[in-house]
C-alpha cells in the first residue's frame, strides 16, 4: 500500500528488536502500491524472526512480505 508511515512503523518494529537496518530500496508507487526491500542484520535481534515477520505481516498496509535471502 502506499500509506503514509508504513515504512516507519516496520522500521521501528525491526529497530525495537535490535535488528540492524542495512539497505532501503523503495520503487516508485504504482496504482497505489508501493513496493520496496529491506536487509537487515539478524545476529543481534531480540525474539524470533518469524515472531518480527508475523507483527509485520499484520500491519494496517502491508501486504506481502518474504525472506528473500540469509547468510
Amino acid at each position: 500500500s502506499n500509506e503514509s508511515g508504513i515504512y516507519q512503523a516496520f522500521l521501528k518494529a525491526i529497530a525495537e528488536r535490535n535488528g540492524s537496518i542495512l539497505t532501503i530500496n523503495q520503487d516508485i508507487p504504482l496504482q497505489g502500491l508501493g513496493i520496496g526491500s529491506i536487509s537487515f542484520e539478524t545476529k543481534d535481534l531480540q525474539g524470533s524472526l518469524e515472531d518480527l515477520l508475523l507483527d509485520i505481516r499484520s500491519m494496517k498496509g502491508i501486504i506481502k512480505v518474504e525472506i528473500l535471502g540469509q547468510a
